[in-house]
């Protein structure tokens, strides 16, 4: 349980001894009128105002301030925390006492930890899970040097530290399998946008503008030619997040097919294409146009892309999976759209309920991932990495928690390779929360396993 905001001044069992200790001198001394029994009680009295006035000297400059270097960081990440004093703390000058600061933070952050009362005090979190993650409140404890007294000042300032899904860089293959990338046409990130100047020309007519003139097609035809407006079809794509609610939901699978949504979502950016996801629902999750950074080197333009991902990939942290609804009848999906991906949990029967087909419009490329827990999510937890504290505490020994993690995802890839097969109009790709979009769709183009 975490303490309330504010400051505790109180004696500690040691203080509450000696306080006792010289009263009961202090009696025993004067009934029998025996001096060394006045003289424990007296030097007991001058240990608790030694006490006392250390507690009180120790406290002068206690003013801390805490603020998120990095607010948002991809799971499994680390994000700096600067943790420090507003004034020059009497306790970092005068030994007269010690201090700790403990801060007081959720299992996904690491849970409780101590760090060395200082005047300033940066470390750094890891990020264990998805989503939003209040730091909770921090503490600053200091006790006089006699221990004698006990001092707490809490404080909340309601700081939140976002784990974002982990982008990974898709190969050519599994661009390919997906029709991310086309051999032999024209990618979209050459292709013009919607609303932009299409390739059709038309015979220059008097009044037009000579800078939309077709000079190639021109050339070829003799005549002056005219560039005509038209939207360019075929250069958008849907990525649908199947988030209905389950009886048993994994945690594992969930962050693991928004990581894939982010991942196919910055490689579809990066070549040109216009991406919309949505949820089970058909609510729109976040959109992103074609990237303006590329081709060549923009930096507006690479800015204006980087604000845009953020937003996405804030919005992609913040997704349940508890949709009730799975929006029948809806024609989630716009005309044009050309490509469409769903990514959901397996659990037998994956996207069962959900009529794909509304979701991809007239897409001719359709893929459907769904995934398994990778691990035992029933198994104990003390047999599971923690996600902890980097701290002076951690040691040489940090990370082979990890370690062991990694290779437990690695057998788990190799026992169960990925499996490819049709549903519907799709093709559906099944797989397991260890297994990379890249092993996914890679193993899904090469294998066909019943």
């Amino acid at each position: 349980m975490n303490p309330r905001p504010g400051t505790v001044l109180r004696p500690t069992g040691r203080g509450i001894a000696v306080f006792v200790g010289t009263l009961l001198l202090w009696v025993l001394g004067d009934l029998a009128r025996v001096m060394p029994l006045r003289h424990a009680a007296a030097a007991g009295l001058l240990m608790l105002l030694i006490g006392a006035i250390g507690i009180a000297v120790s406290s002068v400059g206690l003013r801390p301030h805490r603020r998120l270097v990095d607010d948002a960081v991809p799971v499994g990440g680390v994000a700096r925390v600067m943790l420090e004093l507003t004034r020059t703390a009497w306790i970092t000058v005068v030994p007269l006492g010690r201090g700790i600061a403990r801060e007081h933070l959720p299992e996904a952050l690491g849970g409780q930890g101590d760090l060395p009362l200082d005047q300033r005090m940066p470390h750094v979190l890891r990020i264990g899970r998805r989503g939003p993650h209040e730091l909770g409140p921090y503490s600053l404890i200091v006790r006089d040097v006699l221990g004698l007294f006990h001092l707490r000042r809490t404080v909340a300032d309601g700081l939140v530290l976002n784990g974002l899904p982990v982008i990974s860089e898709m190969a050519p293959g599994a661009e390919r399998a997906t029709g991310i990338t086309r051999e032999g046409a024209i990618s979209a990130a050459a292709a013009p946008g919607v609303g932009e100047i299409g390739p059709i020309s038309r015979p220059y007519t008097a009044g037009d503008d000579i800078r939309r003139i077709h000079w190639r097609a021109s050339a070829r035809t003799g005549q002056l030619m005219t560039r005509e407006d038209e939207p360019a079809a075929g250069h958008s794509a849907v990525i649908m997040l199947d988030t209905s609610r389950r009886e048993n939901p994994s945690g594992q699978v969930e962050d693991a097919l928004v990581s894939h949504a982010a991942t196919v979502l910055n490689a579809l950016g990066l070549n040109g294409w216009e991406v919309r996801i949505v949820d089970a629902s058909g609510d729109e999750i976040t959109r992103t146009g074609r990237r303006r950074g590329i081709p060549g080197p923009s930096p507006l333009g690479s800015a204006a892309d980087a604000v845009e991902q953020r937003a996405s990939l804030l919005a992609l942290a913040e997704v349940d999976f508890d949709d009730d609804s799975v929006g029948i009848g809806q024609d989630h999906a716009a005309g044009h759209t050309a490509l469409a991906i769903a990514l959901g949990p397996d659990d037998g029967e994956p996207f069962s309920g959900l009529d794909l087909d509304r979701f991809a419009g007239r897409s001719t490329h359709r893929t459907a991932v769904a995934l398994r827990p990778a691990l035992d999510e029933d198994e104990p937890t003390e047999n599971r990495p923690p996600a902890r504290r980097i701290g002076p505490a951690d040691g040489d020994d940090f990370g082979h928690a990890h370690e062991q993690h990694a290779r437990e995802l690695q057998h788990a890839r190799e026992r169960h390779p990925p499996t490819r097969s049709r549903l519907g109009s799709w093709t559906l790709v099944r797989g397991t929360s260890a297994d990379t979009l890249n092993d996914l769709l890679t193993a899904a183009d090469e294998e066909v396993r019943p």
